[in-house]
C-alpha cells in the first residue's frame, strides 16, 4: 500500500520535477501541435525547476510516494498581483501532472486543495489555471471543482 504526501518541492526534487515537467509539455504537444516542444526540452525543464522550486513568486507542490520512494505528481502556481482588479493577488496554475500509474485515486484532488490552501497562506484570492484548449481531462477537472472561464487568449502564428 503507497503512502502519498503532498509537500512543498525542495532542491533534492529539481530532477524529478523536471521530469515530471517535460513529460507534460510532451502531452501538450501531443494534444495540440500548436504546443511543439523545443529541442533541449529536458536542459529547459531543469532550468525551469531549479527557477521556481523555492521562488517567493511560485507554489511548487509534489506527491511523493513514500512507500516506493519517488515523487509521482506536482503541480505549479505562479502568484501575481492583478492591479487592476480585486482580489489584488492571484495564483496561477501553470503545471499540473500525475504520473499515469497514481491516475484516479484522487492525487489531483489533494495536490489542487493543497494549492489552493498555500495559495490562500501567501494572500491570493483567486486561482485561475492554463492549459491547452484541446486537454479535455484538464477542462473536466476544472470544472469540477467549481472552474468558470475568466478570460480568452487567442493565438496567431506571425513566423
Amino acid at each position: 500500500m503507497s503512502e502519498l504526501v503532498i509537500r512543498e518541492a525542495r532542491g533534492e526534487d529539481v530532477e524529478s520535477v523536471a521530469e515530471m515537467v517535460a513529460r507534460l509539455k510532451v502531452l501538450n504537444e501531443e494534444l495540440d501541435p500548436n504546443f511543439k516542444v523545443v529541442d533541449n526540452l529536458e536542459e529547459e525543464a531543469h532550468r525551469y525547476a531549479e527557477e521556481v522550486i523555492g521562488s517567493p513568486d511560485h507554489i511548487v507542490l509534489v506527491a511523493e510516494d513514500r512507500a516506493e520512494g519517488k515523487t509521482v505528481g506536482l503541480i505549479i502556481a505562479e502568484v501575481s498581483d492583478r492591479r487592476f482588479y480585486k482580489p489584488r493577488k492571484k495564483a496561477l496554475i501553470t503545471d499540473f501532472y500525475v504520473k499515469p500509474l497514481y491516475r484516479r485515486r484522487r492525487l489531483g484532488t489533494l495536490l489542487f486543495e493543497k494549492l489552493v490552501t498555500e495559495a490562500r497562506r501567501r494572500g491570493a484570492g483567486i486561482v485561475t489555471a492554463i492549459f491547452p484548449a484541446n486537454n479535455k481531462i484538464a477542462e473536466e477537472f476544472y470544472t469540477s471543482h467549481g472552474f468558470r472561464d475568466l478570460q480568452v487568449e487567442k493565438y496567431k502564428q506571425v513566423d
